[in-house]
């Protein structure tokens, strides 16, 4: 078979091969040079190279996730169909998954995406409180709350106690769903909610149950998280086709009222 090892000298390349195969991962023995030299021979190399390339395509559908959410909040002015408190929560499951990633100095192919739904989640929020009229003392409160609990994650908790921000994503992680399936089942329609967007975490979350196992080290804090999540998330997508006739009238209903105020 013909070797790659050419390709090293090119621009860029070594960076991009160290990063589908580092040479500094202890609990690994693929390098750039050994998986360029055998790569049409060895398994583990293009494992290793799907595993990394679903991680980046993972990173990159997370900047698209809550779009169509975010787009038929602002187009409806309206935040029905979405729980505060879930997104309160939801903002702590991402930033837990971010930061435990940033503190256990794992790849950053196996977290990034909670970066970019945090960031997300944060507007959701802000659209809470700009469309349900919030008083200016809670999210005052949110905020400081927030910074505050940001600083001890980030600089205050030691590295014995570090597993425990992932370990405690699956029960706030099913308190954050809990609450938004209970309010969808209250109100009897899924509101503002997107079927892109829960479907994209219905296939996303168990896109990361494989590509955690499939890491050399299976970390199974991580591994639960995911699979919790797909879960619960699978449980979302059931109740929008269930509800989805309940929430077309809902709509056309809110249609005619806003219509009627401007009569």
């Amino acid at each position: 078979m013909v070797s790659l090892l050419f390709l090293l000298e090119l621009p860029f390349v070594p960076q991009l091969a160290n990063f589908f195969w580092p040479s500094n991962d202890k609990a690994s023995s693929l390098s750039p040079e050994y998986c360029l030299e055998y790569i049409w021979d060895k398994a583990d190399c293009w494992k290793s190279l799907i595993v990394k390339m679903l991680g980046v395509a993972m990173i990159a559908g997370a900047f698209l996730n809550k779009a169509p959410v975010l787009i038929n909040v602002l187009n409806k002015q309206s935040v029905a169909g979405l729980s505060k408190m879930a997104l309160y929560c939801e903002a702590i499951v991402y930033s837990n998954a971010f930061y435990y990633g940033l503190r256990a100095g794992l790849p950053f192919t196996s977290y990034g995406e909670n970066g970019a739904l945090l960031l997300q989640t944060i507007t959701l929020v802000l659209c809470c409180w700009r469309f349900s009229k919030v008083a200016v003392s809670e999210w005052m409160m949110v905020i400081v709350l927030y910074g505050v609990y940001s600083y001890i994650a980030m600089e205050l908790l030691s590295q014995e106690l570090i597993p425990y921000l992932m370990k405690s994503l699956v029960y706030i992680n099913l308190y954050a769903k809990g609450i938004q399936i209970y309010q969808i089942f209250k109100e009897g329609h899924t509101g503002n909610q997107s079927f892109v967007t829960l479907t994209m975490n219905v296939v996303g979350t168990t896109i990361r149950v494989g590509t955690t196992l499939g890491e050399r080290v299976v970390d199974p804090n991580l591994l639960l998280s995911h699979a919790s999540s797909a879960a619960l998330n699978g449980t979302l997508l059931g109740q929008y086709f269930y509800y989805q006739k309940a929430t077309q009238e809902f709509w056309e209903k809110q249609a005619v009222e806003k219509q009627k105020k401007k009569e």
